[in-house]
């Protein structure tokens, strides 16, 4: 890949991609761990957690780490009934869905005040949302104070750059007095982008606090926090320039706009290919940001040892019907400074696609350690391509290499905290062989029945193999083991 100062080479269309060198690495797409200096090109490990608890108020918890990155909220119920108002890209006001609560009097009980304040809060947030899709910054704008315009405005800029199609609050908590005349308000925001009104799209969420003056008419946010389930999300944060294509979204700040063309290119091509693997439910857009190393630091909240992450799929929670935040879909991250060339570029942005199409939308709500070679193995293989000689592969010497230096000691076990840039490699590839031999041996349905039974449903792997192999997984433990042995060891 170019540096951030020249566009991507335009992409020549990913298939055949040329073959790993057999011979001493003479140029071209470098071997990952093989270069001076070279920052390995394997990704970041696809997060799985289970939830925490919601705190009674203020901010939400830090999520854990898990894997490689991050830990991700797969559920939970939020425990307050919300109140839903918002717009689709009809952008048409709603009528009130439940009778006007009296305005509070001297003497009236805490409720009263509550429901007034919650209903006409909600309210202003429905006018928010109408203007946002409506395009009328300055409607927008009225809902916040004049301190916040500036952050306000980046936010209405960004989130129409990114085609915002659908766009709703819910008041998640019950108003709590911070000083005279100020209340605090959880707040939820559910949008889509691109894929039009909620009765069709997949939704994305945001849960953030606010602070809001409490008197009528003029109900504004004082104070308004960044995300923290999986945030802040980009838009919240950067100034954001967009392309739209088919199947994707491409954005990045305004730093990176000059390889938004090229890299749109490149994930229109990857979305085909990670598409024949969307069997469990369609895709509806693929959203990627481009990112350097201040926004790894800042984006989704991410923690842990980032300095070898090229890229990552984040799986990113919504607020469904019933109130329950659950996961949702992801999105993608691409470092513009790490990757090598164009060609490894592409090769990273089919990974994670691959992650998107297999894994969104997934109901477990714990880790598995056979989950880690699944997702991993998979992205890989959607990559590379299942009708591509084992000889192309680009972990291909990685993979040796590990082996014959003893390194591979754990079988099929997530990669560990501590990994060095040939054990990340290396287990990447590993991964891949076992994924590889799994399709390769027993069909590529059984093992996305696999991977759906394992990864997506949380149930255990013998049982899964079981139904997917007909083998108990310990036989087919040690059928992958042989096959990466004979393969590059």
């Amino acid at each position: 890949m170019a540096p951030p100062s020249s566009p991507l080479s335009p992409s020549p269309q990913v298939a055949p991609r040329p073959a790993y060198p057999v011979g001493p690495y003479q140029g071209g797409m470098a071997p990952p761990g093989q270069v001076p200096g070279y920052v390995p090109s394997f990704p970041g490990g696809y997060p799985y957690a289970p939830p925490p608890p919601p705190p009674p108020r203020k901010r939400m918890s830090p999520v854990a780490i898990f894997c490689l990155l991050l830990a991700l909220l797969v559920g939970g119920t939020l425990g307050i009934t919300a109140v839903v108002v918002g717009q689709t890209n009809t952008a048409a006001l709603s009528e009130p869905q439940e009778p006007l609560s009296p305005s509070p009097t001297d003497g009236d009980p805490p409720q009263v005040r509550s429901a007034y304040l919650k209903q006409q809060i909600g309210f202003t947030l429905e006018k928010n949302a109408k203007a946002l899709l409506d395009g009328d910054e300055d409607a927008w704008l009225k809902t916040f104070d004049p301190n916040l315009h500036e952050d306000a405005s980046r936010r209405f800029d960004s989130l129409r750059a990114l085609s915002v199609s659908a766009f709703e609050y819910r008041v998640l908590s019950s108003p709590i007095d911070t000083e005279p005349g100020y209340v605090e308000f959880r707040l939820a925001a559910n949008y889509c982008l691109d894929s039009g009104g909620f009765d069709t799209c997949q939704a994305s969420s945001i849960i953030f606090e606010t602070e809001w003056t409490d008197k009528a008419p003029d109900f504004t946010i004082t104070r308004m926090d960044e995300s923290t389930e999986i945030g802040p999300r980009p838009w919240e944060v950067d100034d954001i320039e967009a392309r739209v294509g088919d199947r994707t979204i491409v954005a990045a700040p305004a730093k990176y706009a000059d390889q938004l063309d090229d890299a749109l290119e490149i994930a229109e091509a990857a979305a085909a290919n990670a598409d024949e693997w969307a069997v469990f439910e369609p895709v509806d857009k693929y959203v990627i940001y481009l990112a350097g190393s201040s926004e790894f630091e800042t984006w989704y909240g991410l923690q842990g040892n980032m300095d070898n992450v090229v890229g990552f799929a984040v799986p990113v929670p919504v607020i469904d019907e019933n109130n329950t935040q659950r996961r949702g879909g992801s999105d993608v991250v691409m470092h513009v400074d790490r990757v090598y060339d164009t060609e490894d570029f592409i090769s990273t942005m089919r990974h994670e696609l691959g992650h998107v199409a297999t894994l969104h939308h997934s109901t477990a709500t714990s880790f598995q350690e056979e989950d880690w070679w699944i997702s991993e193995g998979s992205a890989e293989l959607i990559d590379h391509g299942i009708e591509r000689p084992l000889s192309e592969y680009l972990r291909k010497r990685d993979v040796e290499e590990f082996l014959s230096s003893g390194g591979w000691t754990d079988g099929f076990a997530p990669l560990s905290d501590s990994a060095d840039r040939l054990e990340g490699s290396g287990k990447y590839g590993v991964a891949f062989y076992g994924a590889y031999y799994c399709v390769d041996t027993y069909g590529k349905d059984a093992f996305l029945e696999f991977l759906g039974l394992v990864a997506r449903e949380g149930k255990d792997a013998d049982s899964s193999a079981q139904t997917a192999f007909g083998k108990p997984y310990s036989e087919i433990e040690q059928e992958m083991t042989d096959f990466v042995n004979s393969v590059a060891g």
